[in-house]
C-alpha cells in the first residue's frame, strides 16, 4: 500500500503517523505545505515540499493545488491521509484510490466560529473523503454537525512513543544545556501560537517569583515565530531574568529531556482536544497542569493525575504551580504513566489507523 500525509511542511504528528507503516513495509510519502516549522522524518520517508513562486494568496492556493494533483497523480497513491481541515482545499483534486482527512481541534472547534464560512467550506470539502478520523470524540460530534460523513468515521488518538518518553530518560541533560542548577524549572512545550495563552504562563511568574527568586520558566517554539511579544511582556513584567527561550526543540531528541527535568510542565491553551505534549510529559514522570477543559474527564483524574486551572487566569496558574514547587499537592505521577500507557501508546492506536485504511478499502467490496 501507498500512503502519503498531507500536511504542512515538517509537521510534529506526520513523524509518529510515519514509524508504524514504515516498520511495517508500507510506501510512504510526505506531501509538506509550506510554510512550516522544522521536524524529524524518518529513514525511507520520500519527502515533497511544495514550493510557491507566487506571493500572492490565491494564486498560491492555485500552485498548491496544481502541484498536489500532479504529484499524487505520478505516485499512483492508495491513500492520502490529510492532516487538517486547513489543507483539505486539495482533497477535490488529489488523485488517489482513498481520501482520509483527520480532524485537528483547533480546525472544527474553533476557527469555524471565528470564519462562519468555513461550516458551509467543510461541508463541501467533506464530500470529497471516503474516511475521517479525529483524536477527541466532541470534536468527531461537532464535525459531523458541518458534513463529515457518519460512515468510516472514527475516534483514533496519535498516541505517544515510549521507547521516547518514559521514567528512564537520563536526568540533568536539559539543566546542563540551559545552565539550571538546583534552580526550579517550569517547562511550557506548546509553542508561541496564541491558542497556547503563553502570555498568562508568563504573568504567572511575578507571583512565584515572590516564593522561588531564580525560578526559570523554559519555552519552546516549533515555528518560525520569534516570540517578541512575549519577550516584550517579560521586559515590561521584569521577570525577563526568569525566563529561557530555546528555540526549537526536537520532539524526540531534545523534549524528552526537557519534560524529564522540569519540575513541572505547563500546558493552558484556550482550547484542546488530545494533547500530545501532556501526555509525554506523563510518561516522563513529571507533573502537569493543564486548562480546565472537557478533554481529559474520561481521563484523568483531576488533582490526583494532574492539576487544572480556569482558562486565562495567571493567578490560579501560579498557584497551582506553587503548590507543586512546594510541595503542597503530590501529584500521583505512577497512576498518571499507567492510565497513558493503557491508553495512549502511538503503537496501539498505529495500529487502529492501519486497520482504518484496510476496512475503507474492503467496503467496496461488500
Amino acid at each position: 500500500m501507498k500512503i502519503a500525509l498531507l500536511t504542512k511542511a515538517n509537521s510534529w504528528h506526520a513523524p509518529v503517523r510515519f514509524k508504524y507503516f514504515v516498520r511495517k513495509g508500507y510506501t510512504v510519502y510526505y506531501i509538506g505545505i509550506l510554510p512550516g516549522g522544522k521536524a524529524q522524518i524518518p529513514k525511507r520517508v520520500e519527502c515533497f515540499d511544495i514550493t510557491l513562486r507566487f506571493s500572492n494568496k490565491l494564486l498560491q492556493t492555485i500552485e498548491t493545488i496544481l502541484k498536489v494533483r500532479r504529484l499524487t497523480k505520478k505516485l499512483e497513491i492508495d491513500i492520502v491521509h490529510c492532516l487538517g481541515m486547513r489543507y483539505a482545499f486539495c482533497l477535490p483534486f488529489i488523485k488517489a484510490k482513498k481520501k482520509v482527512v483527520e480532524n485537528c481541534g483547533t480546525d472544527i472547534l474553533i476557527w469555524p466560529k471565528k470564519v462562519f464560512a468555513l461550516k458551509f467550506i467543510y461541508k463541501f470539502l467533506y464530500k470529497f473523503v471516503d474516511g475521517v478520523t479525529q483524536d477527541y470524540k466532541l470534536v468527531q460530534e461537532i464535525a459531523i454537525k458541518y458534513g463529515a460523513p457518519i460512515k468510516h468515521n472514527e475516534v483514533i488518538e496519535l498516541g505517544i512513543d515510549f521507547d521516547i518518553f518514559n521514567f528512564n530518560i537520563e536526568k540533568q541533560i536539559a539543566r546542563k544545556r540551559l545552565n539550571i542548577r538546583n534552580e526550579k524549572m517550569v517547562f511550557s512545550p506548546r509553542g508561541f501560537d496564541k491558542i497556547y495563552s503563553i502570555d498568562t504562563i508568563i504573568k504567572s511568574i511575578p507571583f512565584v517569583k515572590k516564593i522561588f527568586p531564580n525560578v526559570r520558566y523554559v519555552f519552546c517554539n516549533h515555528l518560525d515565530n520569534s516570540g517578541s511579544e512575549y519577550k516584550q511582556l517579560a521586559e515590561d513584567l521584569q521577570v525577563r531574568e526568569n525566563i529561557i527561550f530555546t528555540g526549537f526543540l526536537d520532539n524526540e531528541k531534545d523534549v524528552p529531556y526537557y519534560c524529564t527535568d522540569a519540575d513541572v510542565v505547563v500546558s493552558v491553551p484556550l482550547s484542546d482536544c488530545s494533547p500530545r505534549s501532556v501526555y509525554e510529559a506523563m510518561a516522563c514522570g513529571t507533573p502537569v497542569i493543564i486548562s480546565e477543559l472537557p478533554w481529559y474527564h474520561n481521563k484523568f483524574k483531576k488533582d490526583q493525575d494532574l492539576l487544572t486551572i480556569p482558562v486565562k487566569d495567571e493567578k490560579a496558574l501560579a498557584k497551582a504551580i506553587l503548590f507543586i514547587l512546594e510541595g503542597k499537592k503530590i501529584i500521583d505521577l505512577q497512576s498518571a504513566y499507567n492510565k497513558v500507557k493503557q491508553n495512549i501508546d502511538t503503537n496501539v492506536h498505529s495500529q487502529e489507523m492501519e486497520r482504518f485504511y484496510y476496512q475503507l478499502f474492503s467496503s467496496n467490496c461488500q
